[in-house]
């Protein structure tokens, strides 16, 4: 049996309904099921697999050559085996045009090798490769997601180590290593989270610039979040940002602010600020408003330090079916033409310096299990602030 695991992250662009409904005596974390899909799931396949310690290789003398293969004819045997191999399926949580362009660029390379997608939602990747898993029949080669999500499965042991000659130009930061400094996957792309507010219904003298600006008198009744992965996540920067205690004491005078829930993506949200539906949120893709902002929407962007960022990482399955395309595609995602397709649909590279600082929720625990811990302890806080 071979044991894989692939997962997602959360919706990160494409087009989403804005029709919401607004939840007011109760929340629905629609996080809450996706976790625990998440945990099952994983949790059954490391039973199967007999357990790891997060080392990973090539599955296959194939996989092993293709992943870690350095000699000057590199690019040539790897074309020269993808193309035999024919095709490459990419699992990813990514959407819209950004994984149109990455095929298209890649053909333009490699026409002779078929791109396969499979895209969805954390549970939809995690159940459909525990299925596959189970059934020996694993199909996914590339990996591209979250690096929560990314750390957790490499913790299990389902992504190989590789080389590429363009590792080198990330930073240690945003390069994940097993415990003998090989490269399980590199952060490829990030968006960033923090405040938004139409124009027309906050004046620019009441926009926060801090945490502590989200408290004032002018915006009681103007805010909003989602309850999805990014309106927990809040809870996890401030209380990060502030401290156990006095994060809760923050957080308690922003109840008092009586903020709007709202049961929709980040990028419905958005969608109803530049409606004007409502009026502002800490919880904003950077990336959704900037789309907005190309619409003439009345929508601005402002960073409230630190800023949290969705980082998703990049690598390949260990006992990936085709590895010398896997390979080749994760050139692509990790190169300079990678970058510039990413930049052009809003994902600049993590290492980017945009000019402010940033907070990736999970890369101060030491495992998937503590950050899943501490993301539960944001959740139940996430519920009882704004219950």
């Amino acid at each position: 049996m071979t044991c894989e695991v692939a997962t997602s992250d959360e919706h990160a662009g494409g087009t989403v309904p804005t029709t919401t409904k607004v939840v007011e005596m109760h929340i629905h974390l629609r996080t809450a099921t996706v976790i625990s899909v998440i945990s099952v799931a994983l949790t059954s396949l490391l039973t199967a697999c007999g357990g790891s310690n997060g080392e990973a290789g090539g599955g296959t003398n194939a996989a092993a050559t293709a992943f870690t293969y350095t000699g000057s004819d590199r690019d040539t045997y790897l074309a020269d085996c993808a193309k035999k191999e024919g095709s490459v399926t990419w699992y990813t949580s990514l959407a819209g045009g950004v994984i149109d362009d990455m095929i298209k660029a890649f053909n333009e390379k490699y026409p002779d090798v078929k791109v396969k997608t499979f895209r969805g939602d954390e549970s939809d990747i995690t159940s459909r490769v525990v299925q596959e898993s189970q059934a020996d029949r694993l199909q996914g080669d590339i990996l591209e997601l979250s690096s929560d999500a990314y750390r957790e499965l490499a913790d299990i042991g389902a992504l190989a180590t590789f080389t590429s000659p363009v590792t080198a130009k990330y930073s240690e930061r945003f390069t994940l290593k097993n415990d003998e400094g090989k490269i399980l996957g590199i952060g490829d792309r990030a968006s960033y989270v923090s405040f938004a507010y139409n124009t027309n219904k906050v004046p620019e003298a009441d926009v926060p610039k801090t945490l502590d600006d989200l408290l004032k008198p002018a915006l009681k009744g103007k805010l909003a979040l989602t309850d999805s992965t990014t309106g927990v996540r809040f809870i996890g920067n401030v209380l990060t940002t502030l401290g156990e205690d006095a994060g809760k004491a923050y957080l308690k005078k922003l109840g008092e602010q009586n903020i709007r829930i709202e049961s929709v993506s980040g990028s419905a949200l958005a969608g109803l600020i530049a409606k004007g539906e409502v009026a502002s949120s800490p919880g904003i893709f950077r990336n959704h408003a900037q789309q907005l902002i190309k619409d003439n929407s009345p929508i601005k962007w402002v960073a409230i330090e630190p800023v949290t960022a969705n980082v998703g990482y990049a690598g390949v399955f260990a006992k990936a079916p085709h590895p010398c395309a896997a390979m080749l595609l994760t050139d692509m995602l990790l190169s300079e033409d990678g970058g510039k397709i990413y930049e052009k649909k809003q994902y600049p590279r993590p290492d980017e310096d945009l000019g402010f600082r940033s907070w990736v929720p999970d890369e101060t625990y030491k495992t998937a299990k503590d950050y899943e811990k501490a993301f539960t302890t944001w959740q139940e806080l996430f519920e009882k602030t704004f219950s």
